[in-house]
């Protein structure tokens, strides 16, 4: 089998808000985990999805495992800044020297991009963490922010790189650009739902990265499809017609209630397939259709089913 998607050293997970992101995003790791891969499932200044879908507590700003090769982390500004800053001092009582004092807190709380950049780089920092000369993670998993935010927050290397003059900063920003455009390392899915603004958001999430960046969507996952219960010609949906052009009397109530529920899933299924066809025209990446799960919550059970049908689908 050739490497696909699953194969990848960093999952980018975007998308707009309420479409599943998270969700999917922990159904792609299930799927990397249960191959053996060691996986960090990451996200930013979050209200953490991850432990309810895990069965877990919240998962916070430490690395918390979740299950067999499966870990998860939902780090902040504040907490990216002060690893970093211990990577590079090495010493507590140093970083609280140079970190910590009033002066240096307001210079960098006046840095535009500041927070972003060391979301991203602690992203990029687990990429190349290791542990006896072997990689730590194998994948990583990174639900990013909604579509608007996730944007400006992968453009940060490149403006870092443009207006800073050379040093560490750069150097590490540039290493960061090199992994977002390594296709053989990096793989972006954007998740949406074959709806009005979902799609739209999708088209201009991939336009914009792919335009201004160079980093090209490797897959659209359509989540929460509706199930196609009435295909043209099937036995029901000739009796679902014969039922909606009966005249009331003839229908009964009960049936005429019932034919209405089914002509509404239908006319959403039609509905959906009318966004999947404009996806598929205006975003340039394979498609994954994810149906609909029936369930008020999602938990471990859930994430599972979704798990395993992602794992089939991006195969």
């Amino acid at each position: 089998m050739s490497e696909g998607i699953l194969d990848k050293r960093l999952i980018l997970v975007g998308g707009k808000g309420g479409v599943g992101r998270s969700a999917i995003a922990s159904a792609i790791a299930s799927a990397t985990a249960r191959r053996g891969r060691n996986t960090l499932l990451f996200e930013v200044n979050a209200n953490d999805r991850f432990g309810a879908f895990f069965d877990r507590a919240p998962v916070g700003t430490s690395v918390t495992k979740l299950g067999t090769n499966l870990s998860a982390v939902n780090t902040n500004p504040a907490a990216a800044l002060e690893e970093y800053g211990l990577m590079v001092l090495r010493f507590r009582t140093v970083y609280n020297m140079v970190f910590e004092n009033r002066v240096t807190k307001n210079f960098l709380r006046a840095i535009p991009g500041l927070d972003d950049y060391a979301l991203l780089g602690k992203c990029w920092f687990h990429s190349t963490e290791e542990k006896r000369g072997k990689p730590v993670w194998d994948t990583i998993v990174f639900d990013l922010p909604a579509s608007g935010h996730s944007m400006s927050m992968l453009r940060i290397p490149w403006v870092i790189l443009e207006t800073v003059p050379e040093g560490p900063l750069t150097r590490d920003a540039r290493k960061v650009v090199e992994l977002l455009l390594d296709r053989k390392r990096t793989a972006l899915t954007i998740v949406t739902l074959a709806e009005e603004m979902p799609a739209n958001e999708a088209r201009d999430l991939s336009g914009v990265l792919n335009k201004d960046l160079g980093i090209k969507t490797a897959r659209v996952i359509v989540n929460q499809v509706y199930p196609d219960r009435f295909p043209p010609d099937a036995a029901q949906t000739r009796v679902l017609d014969a039922v909606l052009e009966a005249p009331p009397e003839e229908a009964g109530a009960d049936l005429e209630a019932v034919a209405a529920h089914a002509h509404l899933a239908r006319r959403r299924r039609a509905l959906n397939e009318r966004y999947i066809e404009q996806l598929h025209r205006t975003v340039p990446a394979p498609q994954t259709l994810i149906p609909l799960l029936f369930t008020p919550t999602l938990g471990p059970l859930e994430i599972e089913e979704l798990s395993r049908m992602v794992e089939e689908r991006l195969d």
